[in-house]
């Protein structure tokens, strides 16, 4: 939740590495939004990115000995959990060494560091062969990306004809003033965000057949309420881990950052197939 950090992948990854102790004090291990049912705002910061989580495991379908790529796959928490859930095997890429080592920690802690692997990786230059993977799941990750058209290319190339695509991103509407734009890239440390009316070209153009793109913006936008609470009743701990100005700083760069968001962001999941090669 920076202001002023241009988003390089170094940069990226230094952010990361700085803050994570900070998400896992006021939620989980997963560093993603939380998801609420419509009408239903209550329950913790923690609890909502557990049900997120879910929903999206739901989504992407995957089945015991499937192998699936995690981009942008951070601590390793829904990594963790879809290999649990599922059967299937995950390799998770993230431009943080910190993170991998972390992520590959935590998974042999749990006992499922046979069915995970972590690595620090270029999500626009992947490590694999081509279709290597039955699916694919970027979470929160694609607006960190230079270039977001390559990684949906490198994702293609990787992925076996069939094979399903799930991303969740944050997107912001036509409302959004240059103001908006500028703002929410710095403190999301993102080099761009796009529109939901973008995706469906983004995804074909680069060999997916698109099938769901879902508006969850109603079911994520609780998450500015949810971090501010826990914001005040974890007030100890992060003044404890950080310092005091970092916590009146969070606070105050976290009402902006929900008078910006509340405004303008938005929120898709959307899956797509990848393509036959002869198509």
């Amino acid at each position: 939740m920076s202001t002023e950090i241009e988003a390089t992948p170094e940069s990226v990854a230094r952010h990361y590495d700085s803050v994570t102790p900070f998400y896992e004090i006021i939620g989980s291990r997963s560093l993603h939004f939380g998801y609420w049912p419509q009408g239903d705002a209550g329950g913790s910061f923690g609890e909502a990115q557990q049900r997120f989580t879910d929903l999206l495991l739901g989504q992407l379908g995957s089945q015991a000995g499937q192998r699936v790529i995690d981009v942008g796959c951070g601590l390793g928490e829904p990594a963790i959990q879809l290999a649990r859930s599922t059967g299937c095997k995950v390799e998770g890429i993230t431009i943080s060494p910190l993170q991998a080592a972390q992520a590959g920690k935590w998974a042999n802690q749990l006992g499922m560091g046979g069915q995970t692997t972590f690595h620090r990786g270029d999500a626009m230059a992947l490590p694999f062969p081509a279709e290597s993977f039955d699916a694919a799941w970027a979470i929160e990750s694609l607006f960190h990306m230079p270039d977001r058209a390559a990684v949906l290319r490198e994702l293609a190339r990787v992925l076996r004809p069939g094979g399903r695509m799930l991303i969740a991103d944050i997107v912001l509407s036509a409302d959004a003033t240059p103001e908006d734009r500028s703002f929410l890239q710095r403190a999301f440390v993102a080099r761009s965000f796009s529109t939901t009316e973008a995706y469906p070209a983004l995804v074909r153009d680069a060999g997916f057949e698109l099938e769901q793109l879902l508006d969850v913006r109603e079911n994520v936008l609780p998450t500015f309420g949810a971090v501010a609470s826990a914001l005040r009743e974890k007030e100890a701990e992060v003044r404890q881990a950080y310092s005091e100005d970092f916590l009146a700083g969070v606070q105050g760069q976290w009402a902006r950052i929900t008078e910006h968001a509340l405004r303008c962001m938005g929120y898709i999941v959307l899956t797509a197939k990848r393509r036959p090669l002869e198509e």
